[in-house]
């Protein structure tokens, strides 16, 4: 065990002193949650390979249905997991993808594709907002802005993927640890507000436009049955998804009794 630890230890620490990022992006955490999910997914890379071979070929769908081969832009490309970064690449003139942060090892791995590049973005457009009114001494929630740079009318294709549960996560968990006191329906209007600006963005967009995202979670208990579920996307309402299947987040282990998994929609907005 301790041979299997403490190499992973090592290779995190080191990921997390060479990654270049904005100071409120480390801060706050959007780093050390990148490092997790690499984890969690090399120790769930089984159970979570349907859920990835879906959110690719959902994505190679709608890159085949676009007419407008110009330029496609990936918000939420993460680790690339669910990106199918070669296809994209022969597919359009230029590929952009964009987080909030990216691992060095992303970095790496596309200097392959001479037509893709990395956008290191907040796609909410409030983190640092945030960040500083905190700092300030506020007790202010900013509102998301989402404005993307590259959305302009060049844009061919935009794919949301796999982000819309989690743009309210870390920065709820922020404002939770740094103003202690706050409302709790304040809070989760403010999440909500999160969640439906980057929607109502992205059918805003004249471009093609593919959303791919979690939108309910599911907690069973050792015996399969159902301990509890809720939203992931605060209660915001979608369309019946074009397609739609189970990720198998969590699955039960010999230390965990109980499995989460999450139901995932897929949407081709325009």
């Amino acid at each position: 065990m301790r041979s299997l630890f403490f190499p992973t230890m090592f290779f995190d620490l080191l990921s997390y002193l060479s990654a270049s990022c904005p100071p409120h992006v480390r801060h706050m955490d959007y780093l050390s949650e990148a490092i997790a999910m690499r984890g969690r997914y090399v120790s769930n890379s089984a159970a979570w390979k349907p859920h990835l071979d879906n959110s690719r070929h959902v994505v190679l769908s709608a890159a085949e249905q676009c007419r407008n081969r110009s330029k496609a832009v990936v918000l939420g490309a993460g680790l690339l997991l669910d990106v199918p970064l070669a296809e994209l690449s022969s597919q359009f003139r230029e590929v952009v993808l964009v987080d909030i942060v990216f691992l060095p090892e992303v970095r790496r791995r596309i200097t392959s594709c001479c037509n893709v590049r990395l956008l290191q973005y907040d796609v909410t457009g409030m983190a640092r907002a945030l960040y500083d009114a905190i700092r300030l001494g506020s007790r202010h929630l900013p509102e998301a802005a989402p404005l993307v740079p590259e959305l302009n009318e060049a844009a061919g294709l935009v794919v949301s993927l796999n982000i819309l549960s989690q743009l309210w996560v870390i920065p709820r968990a922020y404002a939770l640890k740094k103003l202690p006191g706050l409302d709790p329906e304040l809070i989760d209007d403010w999440c909500r507000q999160i969640v439906k600006s980057h929607y109502d963005y992205l059918v805003s967009l004249p471009c093609d436009v593919c959303l791919v995202a979690d939108h309910e979670f599911v907690m069973r208990d050792r015996e399969e049955r159902i301990v509890s579920r809720d939203s992931t996307i605060a209660g915001l309402s979608l369309p019946a998804p074009d397609v739609s299947w189970t990720w198998d987040i969590m699955p039960k282990g010999d230390e965990r009794h109980c499995s989460k998994e999450l139901i995932v929609g897929a949407w081709h907005v325009r």
